[in-house]
This record gives C-alpha cells, sequence and structure tokens, in this order.
C-alpha cells in the first residue's frame, strides 16, 4: 500500500495537484482573513468564527474535494491505466491509496486553514484567549464531513471517465448543503444531504443581533453538540467506503 501511495505522488507532482489544493486553500483564507472589524466583532471574534466558517466550509471543502478527487482520477481515464493497474493490483487497492493519497492532501489543508484561522485572530486582536477547546470540536467537526465528501467525490470520480459528471454533481450538492445551513428549522434536511453536515454540526449561536445595533448587543453561545448527526455521520463515511470500493471493485474498465 505505501508504495502505491508513493506511486501516486509521482504520478502527480507534475500535475501541481498540491499546489492546486493549496491554491484553493488560499482563497477561502483570504475569504476570512480580517480586515477593518468594528470594536464589537473584536470583542466577539472568537466565537464569531465559530459561528460563521461552517457556511465557509461547506462551499470550500467540497469544492476542494472535487478538484482534487478529479485531478487524481482523470490522469487514469485519460491514459487508459486503471486496466493496466487493476492487472498487477488489486482493484481495492487501487481505491485505496488513490482514497488515502487524496485525504493526505484535504488533511493537510484543513490542518493549514484551521492553523491559520487563529493566526488571524491574533492578527486582528480578538479579546480574550482563543477556546482551543471549541477550535479542536471545530476542527473535528470540519474534518468529518469533508472525508465523506471526500469519499464521495473520490468514487465517482474514479467510476465515471467524464469528469464532468463529478462536477455537476459535487456542484449541485455542495449548493445544496450550503443551502441547508439557512433552514435551521429544517435539522432533517442537512441530515440527509451529506454536504449538509457542516451545518448540522455547527455548535455556535448567535444572540441578541438587530440591523440597527448589529453586534453592540449580540452574544455568541455554545449550544448542544448534536451527538446524534455526528455518529450518523460516521455511519455514513463507513457506508459510502464500503459501497464505493465494492462498486469499483465490480466496475467495467
Amino acid at each position: 500500500m505505501i508504495k502505491l501511495i508513493k506511486c501516486e505522488f509521482m504520478k502527480t507532482r507534475r500535475r501541481y495537484v498540491f499546489l492546486t489544493a493549496l491554491t484553493v486553500t488560499a482563497a477561502m483564507l483570504a475569504w476570512i482573513y480580517p480586515r477593518h472589524q468594528s470594536a464589537d466583532l473584536i470583542r466577539l471574534g472568537w466565537m464569531a468564527n465559530l459561528y460563521e466558517l461552517p457556511l465557509i466550509n461547506s462551499i470550500f471543502m467540497p469544492l476542494l474535494s472535487i478538484i482534487v478527487s478529479s485531478r487524481l482520477c482523470d490522469i487514469e481515464h485519460k491514459g487508459v491505466m486503471l486496466k493496466q493497474l487493476a492487472v498487477t493490483k488489486k482493484r481495492s487497492q487501487i481505491y485505496d491509496a488513490k482514497l488515502i493519497y487524496g485525504l493526505i492532501i484535504m488533511i493537510f489543508c484543513l490542518i493549514l486553514s484551521w492553523g491559520m484561522t487563529i493566526t488571524f485572530g491574533y492578527i486582528a486582536g480578538f479579546e480574550g484567549e482563543v477556546p482551543i477547546r471549541l477550535y479542536l470540536l471545530y476542527f473535528l467537526f470540519t474534518a468529518t464531513p469533508t472525508i465523506a465528501v471526500y469519499i464521495l467525490q473520490h468514487t465517482l470520480s474514479l467510476c465515471f471517465k467524464n469528469q464532468g459528471v463529478t462536477f455537476f454533481s459535487g456542484t449541485i450538492g455542495t449548493f445544496l448543503g450550503a443551502l441547508s445551513l439557512f433552514f435551521p428549522q429544517l435539522p432533517w434536511l442537512r441530515r440527509i444531504l451529506v454536504w449538509g453536515y457542516y451545518g448540522a454540526l455547527s455548535f455556535v449561536g448567535l444572540f441578541g443581533w438587530t440591523k440597527e445595533n448589529r453586534y453592540k448587543q449580540a452574544h455568541f453561545e455554545v449550544m448542544g453538540i448534536d451527538r446524534n448527526s455526528f455518529i450518523i455521520l460516521l455511519f455514513i463515511c463507513i457506508a459510502m467506503y464500503i459501497i464505493g470500493r465494492e462498486i469499483f471493485k465490480r466496475k467495467e474498465l
């Protein structure tokens, strides 16, 4: 397996997959970079980040998953190399190696964005100490939906030669997932969409905000953590991995 993962790196290093992933991550960081902020937002900054970032992640992380999975698999389809690989290696090993390599890139970008988010908070001068426990929960609840989305995109990219199918389905899913965050009164909507779990696992609420006073009298509170959604998502990850792997094993190459 390690040899196969190294092989993935050798095959894709001239395709700049890692650099492309960093570019998308940089675009996300540019979106959240602290520009001029009011004194109220400086005061509430650490919690405001935890409230706002799930929406941003629900857009950029699925987009990153689409790009990375497609570029890793497209090289095999263009060169008709899947048949050749299947002769020397089991299909399950091919599926796993590509999945692991893609997830390594995704997790690296997640860690980078998480660390830079905290760094930006210090740059902006957010008041108080960073609530590290909450930020660790935030990382967990961002990484888990991202892994689920990536497994789905990885399977689609391997099974369809036309990567337009992958982009189209991923884009529609991303749109619906982001849209579900605007309907907190419909929690079931977030649970039926794998892209919606960024919102289902968000745990900070905003109270007291008005159009006139904005953040002057506003405050953020830690809501109850939706453990049921997290457990469901773990089962979804496992199920999609098993099903996706089996589909690829039986697919005619």
